[in-house]
């Protein structure tokens, strides 16, 4: 009996090894920690939506390919770490607003080359790492995958504004193929860079939905909140979010409602100013980073995305799964206005209050659109059905 089961044994181990030998093999460069929660309190800026959707998809992505990602070294991380078909290389990356960024993509570019040998795809996110993917991919005759993640250009002023728009042009139209998280991302990018992106292919974003989709009301609620209409939005605190158009809409709004504002970053002062300026200091509740979305989805009623440009962020996929009515701008993401959620121009705080009004006096709209958004993403935005069209794609690409 025991040589029967070691020779069973042997059997599955050779078939892992062919499978190894055939499986995709993919370095992912661009994520600024992995996993997500490594960051032990090195940079105070919180990780975002690039990170996460990493995150998110890396673990499912590995039963399909060999994963290598690039990621920062922070206080008791180890440089190198391989778990199953994912292995981690850390590197070293300088503290500053202003440096953390080009530090960690230079150190990153610097270590690659190592991983090459092991690379059949380069998987890259944002302008910076899609253009090290480019020269690494010409040095080394490695096919590259984009994901832009957003158009990153439109948050920064002239004449950095001006040069990030050539490059990310350069990055889209050179890539082998760009991943897009809707048609309407898709559709936005041909506009701005007047490109045909033939080579561009929607992949809807992964994320374990089951998670948000069971979450249960807390015994007791947070924040000290009691009856009124809550209104939620997640994201880091930079301009590219349009959380200035959210409060002013919030300053015209009738009726009892609290704003949750989740997260953080370098805007959260001028963001302060502005809620003491409107007069929302007793609407308005900055919880800080969280790690308890769950739990601040189960007591939201509206959530919003008031961005000026987004690729698909992942709260609001959480939020949909969570069955809650949402309000986002018009920048191409996968909402079906008065199905899914709510849709307004971006930058229209007059048009945001509108909508908001509107769901707040309406519970039955609410709960309607909220059933049709957790449908969407129960059909669409599964691990699993990510991971399976990344590796239809990489497939093709790779030849």
């Amino acid at each position: 009996m025991q040589a029967q089961l070691e020779r069973i044994r042997l059997v599955f181990l050779f078939i892992f090894a062919i499978l190894s030998l055939v499986m995709v093999k993919v370095l992912i460069l661009g994520s600024k920690e992995y996993p997500f929660g490594t960051n032990s309190g090195d940079d105070i800026i919180p990780s975002g939506g690039m990170e996460t959707y990493v995150d998110d998809l890396a673990p499912e992505l590995s039963k399909l390919c060999k994963l290598t990602i690039i990621t920062r070294r922070f206080r008791e991380t180890d440089r190198c770490e391989k778990k199953g078909n994912i292995t981690v290389f850390r590197v070293p990356w300088l503290k500053g607003k202003w440096l953390r960024n080009p530090s960690f993509n230079f150190f990153s570019f610097m270590s690659s080359p190592r991983f090459m040998r092991d690379a059949d795809i380069i998987y890259s996110n944002g302008i910076v790492s899609g253009l090290a993917a480019l020269k690494l991919g010409k040095l080394f005759r490695k096919k590259t995958v984009y994901r832009p993640a957003g158009i990153g250009f439109m948050q920064y002023n002239f004449p950095l504004k001006q040069m990030l728009f050539y490059l990310e042009r350069i990055v889209m139209k050179k890539s082998d193929a760009v991943v897009f998280h809707s048609e309407g991302e898709k559709s936005n990018a041909r506009k701005h860079f007047r490109l045909r992106l033939n080579h561009g292919h929607v992949i809807l974003t992964g994320f374990p939905v089951e998670k948000f989709k069971n979450a249960k009301k807390p015994k007791k609620k947070p924040f000290n909140l009691k009856n009124e209409t809550v209104i939620a939005t997640i994201c880091r605190f930079v301009p590219i979010k349009g959380i200035e158009y959210l409060l002013e809409a919030c300053a015209n709004i009738d009726g009892a409602f609290k704003l949750l504002l989740v997260g953080s970053g370098p805007e959260e002062k001028r963001l302060r100013h502005l809620v003491a300026e409107l007069g929302l200091e007793n609407k308005v509740i900055f919880t800080g980073f969280r790690h308890d979305v769950p739990d601040i989805l189960s007591v939201t009623d509206i959530f919003v995305v008031s961005s000026l440009s987004e690729g698909l962020p992942t709260s609001l996929l959480e939020a949909m799964a969570a069955g809650k009515a949402c309000v986002v701008t018009d920048i191409g993401l996968p909402v079906d206005h008065m199905k899914t959620g709510l849709v307004v121009r971006p930058a229209d705080s007059f048009a945001l209050k509108n909508d908001i009004q509107a769901l707040m006096k309406d519970k039955n709209l609410r709960k309607r659109i909220g059933e049709n958004a957790r449908g969407f993403v129960m059909r669409n935005c599964t691990q699993k059905m990510a991971a399976g069209r990344h590796l239809t794609l990489f497939k093709k690409v790779s030849g």
